[in-house]
């Protein structure tokens, strides 16, 4: 039997778990080591009370962070223990800003001592993937069949893959940015997490450079003041929603095609449009969950639930990684309630069924920025 985890040990896996995706690159967590273990606390001031109401995201981030440290923790020969806490059952009683409450933390992850009777996480990845692991929001080709076997993998059974055709695909991106555009709030706060130019004081640390983006170098000295400037900014969301609530009323009836022979008619090199979709009676949720409730203030489905389909669309993001493909996330297709519609039609998704993740995956056509997080700069 291998002795505990040190200290030193520990920290190089929160390292590695802080390469982890979250909405608009906010970097939500933060861990502490207590007793050997690593407690996980939220950071009010970085979750996204406008854009990410029902904490969807943030809880899909945090099992994408405890996926990382997981992986990270086989290399060494070790599995891991996580215990959800109390706290991640209650996230709506967070503050709207301020610091973690390392009092309430939401998760505790242990490495327990190696031993034959414990074997290590089983995994195909390695820590390398994680690092190397690329988000590409510029033009992306597509890799057919790339998706096929997934029997590495491990989902579960209430955890499903479903494609979507691009024509849909289309529609509904123009749709959810329309409604991010039309939303004041939800626009003001996507601005607040861009950096659009190195000058910005947080250009290094966190949220979406112009370069993560493929901003054109213009583009993105043009819109660089109105990130910083209420006096610049105020004006341009006002306008933004005008032009995204017409854009919403003209698209939401827009025609398409049968989704079969949508689907069928893709182009061979358009990119492979991905959606994780949870079954909740196949998890054991309570049958009368309906789908109001799940489209309104909650996820619908139990935060552990939502935690470990946060792990999977991890593991599903380095699989592209591994084939040399990028993704390109696409939550507003979720959060706005005329995109969201259409995509339940189109896929035949029934009350028991909630969409969680929305994203386009193929080999990156350019270069592929690396995405800045706060121990680039801390350690």
């Amino acid at each position: 039997m291998s002795p505990a985890p040190s200290t030193e040990t520990l920290r190089e896996l929160v390292l590695l778990a802080s390469r982890a995706p979250s909405a608009h690159n906010t970097q939500p967590w933060s861990p502490r080591l207590v007793r050997g273990a690593v407690e996980v606390s939220v950071i009010p001031s970085r979750t996204l009370p406008a854009g990410d109401p029902t904490f969807r995201d943030l809880v899909l981030s945090l099992g994408a962070w405890v996926e990382s440290f997981a992986i990270g923790a086989a290399a060494l020969g070790r599995r891991v223990v996580v215990e959800p806490l109390p706290a991640l059952e209650h996230l709506d009683e967070l503050p709207v800003t301020g610091p973690a409450d390392p009092a309430a933390p939401v998760l505790r992850i242990t490495a327990p001592s190696a031993s034959t009777r414990a074997k290590p996480y089983a995994t195909p990845f390695t820590p390398d993937d994680v690092r190397r692991r690329r988000v590409h929001r510029g033009r992306l080709r597509g890799r057919p069949g790339a998706f096929d076997d997934l029997s590495t993998l491990a989902l579960p059974r209430w955890l499903s893959l479903r494609r979507l055709d691009d024509r849909a695909m289309g529609q509904l991106s123009r749709l959810g940015i329309a409604f991010t555009a039309s939303r004041r709030t939800v626009a003001d706060e996507l601005l607040h997490w861009l950096r659009l130019s190195p000058a910005h004081p947080q250009y290094h640390r966190d949220g979406m450079t112009d370069a993560m983006l493929a901003m054109p170098a213009a583009l993105a000295r043009l819109s660089a003041p109105a990130t910083r400037r209420a006096a610049l900014r105020d004006p341009i969301v006002a306008v933004a929603g005008v032009i995204g609530r017409t854009a919403e009323s003209l698209g939401r009836d827009a025609p398409l095609p049968p989704y079969a022979r949508s689907l069928a008619a893709s182009p061979p090199d358009a990119p492979e449009h991905l959606v994780l979709v949870a079954d909740t009676r196949a998890a054991g949720v309570d049958e009368t969950i309906s789908l109001t409730e799940a489209m309104d203030s909650r996820i619908g489905l139990p935060e552990r639930n939502v935690l470990e389909a946060g792990r999977v669309l991890q593991r599903l993001w380095l699989h592209a990684r591994v084939q040399g493909m990028a993704v390109s996330p696409h939550s507003e297709l979720i959060d706005s309630p005329a995109a969201h519609g259409i995509l339940r039609r189109r896929l035949s998704l029934g009350r028991a069924d909630i969409a969680l993740s929305v994203f386009s995956t193929g080999e990156p056509v350019g270069p592929v920025a690396r995405s800045p997080r706060l121990t680039d700069v801390t350690g």
